[in-house]
């Protein structure tokens, strides 16, 4: 059953029936019709991975094609059922009156992982078929050894028929009717073998479907938009070639100003094999007008000195134009003594390598931003957040921003009013805390004070933007934010900051 989710209307899910799918919409402000590309996010039909949902749609608002977001049926669900959820939100798109207009003859899919299967499969067996397809790491074959197990034990069940194998084999029903397809993936995928794509590849091309394939050397599964891979980055440049080409997206007039992070694993995207585990860097782009692309760099592990020494600073620098930002978020790492590659004293090297940031920044016309290391969830005897539950990292930071003037947002001060308005017990929620078995991820459970579930990343994110919003000095991005509708959780941490 769908339900489509207007952006005015608060949704409590667990209302609903166990069966429905929920489409949520990202349209664009214009008054002449668009293209319009519904997202599948993956997640082996078990959950839906967050990142490859709202960053891909906000993505396809920066080319100027309207967005949708299914977030349809996974654990128990009738495949019939499943599969009509998307051909209704196709016909919803096409045929249903709305404030914005949609070419109905430009209704694309997008699809990754397990989401890329839903897809593929629709566009090939389905009644009600996208006229344009595009499949990241895509799930297509259920027959072993290219399988993606997961997939198809929660598709099929443990013991699926030779039948239901060829039915929901996207590469044994390609047709003539299959629309056009650009594919990527990368050759060592651990979790979806890069077969699944060549399998499908070969059958678009024996039915002579027009079709792209990009194969990328190295690259983890579940990379989303791949801002933790330069390489496998380039699949966004290649699909908007490709998607002017079909005549979906715009050449851009202008640039998009962009939106950096360097910093640690509390801001870095996670992967599949990750989750739940979030960072707050994947929710701050929903916060953001589409004129504004957060381009996430921070990775897990990484203080200010090592992620100079790798170089990742200096991919930044390649890249940043006048009027970007980057926002500066390390210290968890700073902190670690026992490993002189990552360690800086507060008052040294640390001090220093942020004004490098901040220097490096500036002398390309760039914006630079410092945000306090989010706390720790580390409370004292009497029940208080511990002050110096990142050291004197968060005070040194607080210092080069007042004698640098550059713009700070004290993340470490709201995210402890945030864990003491909760209270000790009840924070635990914002954290990776598991029990045993909970999650394929964490078989054996897990209990971590620094890395967020993804409620946490949500409300880190929701502190993010109103810290932009009260920041002074940042008026311009203030201008460039959308607002939202808040759900209990940032209603919360959006008073806390006001």
């Amino acid at each position: 059953m769908l339900h489509v989710v207007s952006p005015k209307e608060p949704i409590v899910k667990e209302e609903f029936p166990s069966e429905t799918s929920f489409l949520s919409l990202y349209p664009l402000a214009v008054g002449e019709a668009r293209p319009f590309i519904l997202v599948l996010p993956g997640g082996g039909y078990e959950h839906l991975a967050s990142h490859e949902g709202e960053p891909i749609a906000r993505w396809l608002n920066d080319l100027g094609i309207h967005a949708g977001v299914l977030e349809y049926q996974v654990g128990d669900f009738e495949i019939t059922s499943l599969l009509e959820d998307v051909e209704h939100a196709l016909q919803w798109i096409r045929q249903t009156s709305h404030d914005w207009l949609v070419i109905p003859d430009q209704v694309g899919l997008i699809g990754f992982s397990a989401g890329g299967h839903l897809a593929s499969i629709v566009s090939t067996i389905g009644t009600v078929k996208p006229d344009l397809l595009l499949l990241g790491y895509p799930v297509i074959s259920f027959y072993e050894p290219y399988t993606h197990i997961g997939s198809r034990t929660h598709f099929l069940g443990e013991q699926p028929t030779l039948e239901q194998l060829q039915a929901f084999s996207s590469d044994r029903q390609v047709t003539s009717k299959t629309p056009p397809t650009l594919m990527w993936t990368t050759a060592n995928d651990g979790a979806v073998p890069v077969e699944n794509s060549l399998l499908f590849a070969f059958s678009l091309s024996r039915e002579r479907i027009p079709f792209e394939l990009h194969v990328f050397e190295e690259g983890r599964h579940g990379l989303g938009l791949s801002e933790d891979n330069h390489e496998c980055h380039q699949w966004l440049n290649l699909a908007e070639t490709w998607l002017q080409k079909h005549g979906y997206a715009r050449a851009r007039q202008q640039m998009t100003t962009r939106l950096f992070i360097a910093g640690d694993s509390t801001a870095a995207q996670k992967g599949a094999t990750e989750k739940p585990m979030t960072g707050w860097g994947e929710y701050l782009q929903s916060y953001l007008a589409p004129s504004v692309h957060v381009d996430n760099r921070a990775v897990n592990g990484r203080s200010t000195k090592s992620f100079i020494v790798e170089g990742r600073l200096a991919d930044i620098e390649k890249d940043i134009l006048a009027g970007d930002y980057l926002f500066i978020q390390f210290g968890h790492n700073d902190e670690k003594k026992e490993d002189p590659t990552r360690y800086t004293d507060p008052d040294g090297d640390y001090r220093q390598n942020l004004i490098h940031y901040i220097q490096s920044a500036r002398e390309r016309g760039g914006i630079p931003v410092l945000l306090t290391s989010v706390s720790r969830r580390r409370f004292t005897a009497n029940g208080e957040p511990d002050p110096l539950a990142v050291g004197a990292y968060p005070a040194a930071m607080r210092q080069v921003a007042a004698e640098t003037k550059t713009p700070l947002l004290d993340i470490f001060e709201a995210s402890q009013q945030l864990y003491r308005s909760m209270g000790e017990k009840e924070s635990q929620q914002l954290f990776m805390y598991l029990p045993e078995k909970a999650h394929p991820n964490y078989p054996a459970g897990i209990t971590d004070n620094t890395h967020f579930s993804d409620k946490g990343a949500k409300q880190v994110a929701q502190l993010i933007a109103e810290a932009i919003r009260q920041c002074a000095e940042l008026s311009a991005l203030k201008q460039r934010m959308v607002e939202r509708n808040l759900d209990s959780d940032e209603r919360l941490a959006h008073q806390l900051v006001n």
